[in-house]
């Protein structure tokens, strides 16, 4: 197997159970999700692991190889630039984000987006 297909299988499964989590649990995630933003050491520890993550991403995919392969290197750059995001923006700003997010349809979208991106991942990576 390789790197990029385990990174694709990796990464494919989270984000689908993600999106899937976000839909069945909405009520729940949005009380739990505001409360992250104001802790600010719980989010110096996501940004933090989103830069570690993006970063391991974008270093084990430095060349656009196939179509697998440039889609995970966009996520890893989105990785990193979004934890990079999280330890320099305010707690205002944060806010602000996530009352976007949190808009009816937005919501709903980011799911099925992080649903079918995911399943296309997981499959990429374990037919590869």
């Amino acid at each position: 197997m390789t790197l990029t297909a385990y990174v694709a299988q990796l990464l494919g499964l989270y984000l689908a159970l993600s999106g899937f989590l976000m839909l069945v649990r909405e009520q729940a995630m949005m009380v739990l999700v505001p409360k992250f933003i104001d802790s600010p050491p719980f989010l110096y520890l996501i940004g933090s692991l989103r830069v570690l993550i993006g970063l391991a991403i974008v270093l084990a995919h430095a060349m656009w190889i196939g179509t697998l392969g440039a889609v995970l290197y966009l996520v890893g750059w989105l990785t990193l630039l979004r934890g990079i995001a999280m330890l320099l923006l305010p707690v205002e700003t944060e806010r602000k984000i996530l009352a976007i997010f949190s808009r009816g349809n937005i919501w709903y979208v980011t799911a099925m987006f992080a649903i079918v991106l995911g399943g296309w991942l997981a499959y990429a990576g374990f037919t590869a």
